[in-house]
């Protein structure tokens, strides 16, 4: 047996043991974790890239020497993408003015440059911009445009203040050498004789045939004198352009202006020797619908039957002519009524003639017809009609008073060739006055039977035997 001392002797060693087994433990925990919180301290150390901060340092808390390679290979990378220059110059700023390096939108304003390089720098960039304004400047100044557009809109304004109420007024009256001489004033060798056929023809274009009829005769009339002959290749060419637009208000406008275009060829306006005018659209089609004109036009003018281009327009008949053709007319139509006795059919014919202004003529022509014949149906037919067109309000009764008072002044005339004109007179105004077709005011006025004369000559003659 071991005695007591020796006994204690081991416990005391065991406790020992196991006491320096414990301190062991607990350096290595400590140990452990400090190198725990120094990988934790490693993670959190951030990486600035491309920050555009003017630091190139990191804050990494309280850094080691353990890290000190980490945190200059990071400084290396942050100022790979630095965009401050690398030069050392200038006030600091952002390199090619914010629009450098990865990551970045460009600098403000590249987005419109077509040749943008995101490789130039500040001064290559506006070296850029200066030559492409330059080139652009050059450009203009090499092709300026045939007319600004301030321009154009001035002439514009010029045909609305002073071309419109000259082509309104000779609409009413048909007078081009009026026209002629009001355009004298306007210089348009400098303005352009080409906008103003331009302007006139796409007046017409909104109205009836008997205005194009006009238009074609105006165009005709001021050849030579207002208009030069480059003027109408300018303007139709000019129209030829605006078709899709003119279509958009007139659906037949391709059709029309290629009879325009034919009859200012008929009229030589436009020189088609040899087809060339038509050839030099050959290739220079822009759109169907100038097709469509050019091969009306070269389609009429094909056929060379200058009578048939003379009424292209089929407003032969039409209103606005010389007094005499209207007259001449006029007299064709009452004719073939007192041949036919179809009234319906005289009413039609004075409507083509399209001028209700100058109905009096109608009035004049059919009663002095009516006084020449000499016979009852003559008076039956004239009345049956004047009833007729002063019911339906084909004739107004101004027309037919300004008609019979133009009579009653040209009667001494008529007397000449229809000896008892002033007793027909009365028998056919009575008649008038008993349908209602005239009143009382217009045959109050009504000429007598040389009263006037009558008594000079009895007087003469009592002094004769006195």
């Amino acid at each position: 047996m071991s005695s007591p001392t020796a006994e204690k002797a081991e416990v005391d060693a065991l406790i020992a043991q196991l006491g320096s087994s414990r301190d062991d433990d607990r350096k290595t925990s400590t140990n452990n974790n400090a190198s725990a919180d120094a990988n934790a301290e490693r993670k959190r150390v951030p990486i600035r890239r491309n920050s555009g901060s003017s630091s190139g340092t990191q804050v990494a808390g309280s850094p080691t020497d353990v890290h000190g390679h980490l945190l200059q290979k990071n400084a290396k990378i942050s100022k790979k993408y630095n965009r401050k220059s690398r030069q050392g110059k200038g006030r600091g700023l952002a390199k090619k003015g914010g629009g450098g390096g990865g990551y970045t939108w460009g600098a403000l304003g590249s987005e419109l440059l077509e040749e943008y390089n995101e490789d130039l720098d500040e001064d290559d960039l506006a070296d850029l911009q200066y030559n492409q304004a330059k080139a652009k400047h050059i450009a203009e100044s090499q092709n300026p445009p045939s007319e600004s557009k301030s321009t154009k809109l001035e002439l514009i304004e010029s045909m609305e203040k002073d071309v419109k109420p000259l082509i309104d007024e000779y609409f009413a009256n048909g007078d081009a050498n009026d026209v002629a001489q009001c355009l004298r004033k306007f210089d348009f060798k400098q303005q352009g004789g080409g906008e103003l056929i331009s302007y006139i023809v796409t007046m017409s274009l909104e109205k009836s045939n008997v205005h194009r009829e006009l238009i074609s005769r105006l165009l005709h009339d001021l050849n030579g004198i207002i208009l030069r002959p480059n003027d109408y290749t300018s303007g139709f060419n000019s129209l030829l352009e605006s078709l899709n637009d003119l279509s958009l208000d007139n659906p037949e406008c391709s059709s029309d202006l290629g009879k325009f275009i034919a009859r200012s060829v008929a009229d030589k306006c436009i020189d088609n020797t040899g087809g060339k005018y038509f050839d030099q659209y050959k290739g220079n089609v822009k759109c169907a619908k100038m097709q469509a004109a050019l091969d009306k036009a070269e389609t009429l003018v094909s056929i060379g039957d200058f009578y048939f281009l003379n009424n292209v327009w089929n407003a032969q008949s039409s209103g606005f002519r010389p007094v005499r053709e209207l007259a001449d007319r006029m007299n064709v139509i009452i004719h073939e009524y007192y041949d036919s006795g179809d009234s319906d059919e005289t009413i039609r014919c004075l409507k083509e003639l399209n001028v209700p202004h100058f109905f009096h003529e109608f009035v004049y022509e059919l009663i002095d017809f009516c006084l020449e014949k000499n016979t009852e149906r003559a008076q039956q037919l004239t009345i049956s009609l004047l009833e007729t067109l002063t019911k339906s309000a084909v004739i107004t009764y101004d027309q037919l008073k300004t008609g019979m008072l133009r009579l009653f002044d040209d009667i001494d005339d008529i007397q000449l060739d229809v000896p008892n004109v002033y007793e027909q007179l009365q028998t056919l105004l009575k008649q008038l006055e008993d349908k209602k077709i005239l009143n009382h005011d217009i045959t109050s006025n009504a000429p007598q039977k040389g009263r006037k004369r009558i008594t000079s000559e009895g007087e003469s003659t009592k002094h004769g035997k006195e």
